[in-house]
């Protein structure tokens, strides 16, 4: 299991552009990256990226898609547009897992948003297809799909090419148990998994409630074969903090005894 960052929250760090972003994972001891579909990070010149991440050793182990549109209804086109686009990335950064995040603005109702999903998942499921390629799609409370058991249950009909990112976070704040989610989902259906404190800050940080261990250990044991990327806000020095999340999640990877 690489241990990965993800290139979407820590983009966002002043300074950051495609060469600055790259070399935060490799002072880090990241072994890749949830990297980021935005024109910021050169994803227009996938090839060029691709060129990098393997100078310096590193990898796109998730393509973020960072259109945001999957289930906002009057925005199918866009959505529909960067799928396109991030398949083309994916395949030249040598990724087969696209990672979204289905959002749902507060004026639109719940089955709204599950009714435009489902009609993008339609147009997106040929594509995936073909590409041989999946996409991960993310569960939150409050958004278009807010528990694991409801996600699994939406998106089973689209599986193998659709499946689920699960986020320690988003589970332990609705009130889910981790290792019960990582059983259930395990290797049919969990895409990739995010890891972030029950406080969305830095992993094993004060106050953070999150078994990571259980929750890794159920995930390997019911088959899961992915990554774990790192998905946080860093409070203070990002490069310090993401080394001892790395360092954490190494040695929970390390210390799982498969039953």
């Amino acid at each position: 299991m690489r241990v990965a960052i993800d290139g979407t929250y820590f983009g966002v760090l002043p300074g950051l552009d495609t060469e600055r972003l790259i070399r935060l994972a490799v002072d880090s001891g990241a072994d890749g990256l949830n990297w980021p579909l935005h024109e910021a990070f050169g994803s227009a010149n996938a090839p060029r990226v691709a060129r990098q991440l393997a100078d310096a050793g590193q990898s796109a182990v998730t393509l973020g898609l960072t259109s945001h549109t999957s289930a906002v209804p009057g925005l199918e086109h866009e959505f529909r547009d960067h799928l396109v686009r991030a398949l083309d990335a994916a395949q030249a950064l040598g990724t087969r897992i696209l990672d979204a995040w289905p959002r749902r603005p507060q004026e639109v109702a719940k089955n709204v948003a599950q009714d435009t999903l489902r009609a993008n998942l339609e147009f997106a499921l040929p594509l995936l297809q073909q590409a041989n390629c999946t996409l991960s799609i993310e569960f939150e409370p409050d958004a278009t799909l807010e528990r694991y058991a409801e996600t699994l249950d939406f998106l089973v009909h689209y599986a193998p090419h659709v499946k689920i990112t699960a986020d320690t976070y988003h589970i332990v704040r609705i009130g889910d148990h981790l290792p019960d989610a990582a059983c259930l989902l395990g290797r049919d259906h969990l895409g990739v998994v995010h890891l972030s404190a029950s406080h969305r800050g830095e992993p094993g940080s004060a106050g953070d409630t999150c078994d990571y261990a259980g929750f890794l250990c159920a995930a390997v044991n019911a088959g899961y074969a992915g990554d774990a990327v790192l998905q946080y806000q860093p409070k203070g020095e990002a490069l310090a903090s993401l080394k001892r999340a790395i360092v954490l999640t190494r040695g929970l990877i390390a210390g799982i005894v498969k039953h």
